[in-house]
């Protein structure tokens, strides 16, 4: 019999048990994968941008109740003296914080020597088969694969179905749902997406300053600058990322979503045309439109966009219109493609969706249904933008599910 038992060993879940410990519970951390901390090692390339100092409700999409009530009780601040209290310093790089030693590692072993520190009985390789409310209704049984096991309080973190080869498969949900409890559908965020209006196949690999914006059912959503990274199937990269879950949520509802990529954002439209222009006086010889803007942007994208405005990349600089100079602007500045779907759940870092908020207390992240019977990170209905949002939403539901005694 234990006070708390925890499923999942994923940022939430060693939170949590970190935090129950402390308190004094007896706390049992169960996991299906081989070890504690599998996400963890993967994120922010293996460095663990673990919180951000510019920390709003706006960075995050989902129940906005669950996310102002977590904040504010668990936040940005709070993570960091956490983390220092367990010996791992904040490295600030224009507010996005690291441990300062840049290695994901060094936070998975905090918590190891922590959770050793205070206790906790960690049980890793151990598969879930059913979980019932105790007959007497004073606490939660618990069968696995390697026996059955009791509490008094149950905290499950056992997240979605995003990068399914580090435990979040969704192989609990059948049981969640047995509780009772259900489960909006999971969808890919910080993901890319399969697309159509370029040759993709074309420009597979090329990677370029650009920003994104989402337009749904007509209506400008989101825009976001940074590097796109452009594949064979269609777009990514961190700009893509930063739009990408209210595009998953609208091409669920069967919305029609485009992205409009400005391939220049340096450069005005007014800017750009002018620098054609300029390229036509300037370019005595007798060039091609491709030759006369080399340099512009990689070639491959370059003359896929030329193709794109309806202008032959052969034509000669000198020919070219007024009008020629503003399709190409357009082309360069006003790319739409059709954003089909987005790429699954193996490839995305987070999934938008989640426990239904109504079946939660959103201060305490108690069910409802059943007292005693906790949720906490991707498991809820909240997920963030890249830049740190997602762990600290991480440690700030771990860690008020796991204080509450």
């Amino acid at each position: 019999m234990y006070d708390v038992i925890i499923i999942g060993a994923g940022a939430s879940g060693l939170m949590a048990a970190a935090a129950a410990a402390s308190k004094g519970a007896r706390v049992a951390l169960l996991e299906h994968k081989d070890d504690i901390g599998k996400k963890i090692l993967a994120t922010g390339n293996g460095r663990c941008n673990f919180t951000n100092t510019d920390m709003s409700v706006n960075k995050f999409h989902g129940s906005k109740a669950l996310i102002k009530n977590g904040l504010s009780q668990f936040n940005y601040s709070d993570t960091i003296c956490f983390f220092k209290e367990l010996g791992i310093p904040a490295y600030d790089n224009a507010g996005y914080i690291y441990p300062n030693s840049r290695q994901a590692a060094s936070v998975v072993a905090a918590f190891r020597m922590e959770l050793m520190r205070l206790h906790v009985d960690v049980k890793t390789g151990i598969n879930i088969t059913d979980i019932k409310p105790a007959d007497d209704r004073t606490g939660y049984c618990i069968q696995t694969d390697k026996g059955s096991f009791k509490s008094k309080r149950l905290i499950i973190a056992c997240g979605l179905t995003a990068s399914p080869k580090l435990g979040s498969d969704g192989s609990l949900f059948r049981q969640i749902e047995a509780l009772g409890h259900h489960i909006q559908k999971p969808l890919p965020a910080l993901c890319g997406f399969s697309c159509d209006g370029l040759n993709f196949k074309k420009i597979t690999g090329v990677r370029c300053d650009a920003t994104v914006a989402s337009v749904i059912d007509g209506q400008m959503t989101e825009q976001n600058t940074g590097e796109l990274q452009l594949a064979d199937y269609g777009i990514s990269g961190i700009p893509v990322f930063q739009i990408s879950s209210l595009m998953s949520r609208a091409l669920d509802k069967g919305q029609m979503v485009e992205v409009i990529i400005d391939f220049l954002p340096a450069f005005s439209d007014d800017k750009l045309n002018g620098y054609i222009k300029d390229r036509i006086i300037t370019t005595t010889d007798n060039r091609s439109l491709n030759e006369m803007l080399n340099g512009l942007l990689n070639n491959k994208l370059l003359l896929e966009l030329i193709h794109k405005s309806g202008v032959s990349p052969d034509k000669k600089g000198r020919l070219l219109t007024d009008d020629d100079c503003k399709s190409l602007t357009r082309s360069i500045k006003h790319t739409a493609v059709s954003v089909k779907k987005p790429r699954g759940a193996e490839f995305a870092q987070v999934c938008a969706g989640g426990i239904c908020t109504k079946e939660i207390d959103v201060r305490t992240l108690e069910s409802k249904i059943h007292p005693g019977l906790y949720f906490c990170g991707e498991l809820l209905d909240v997920d963030g933008i890249c830049g740190g949002y997602n762990l600290q939403w991480a440690w700030t539901s771990g860690y008020i599910a796991g204080e509450m005694q």
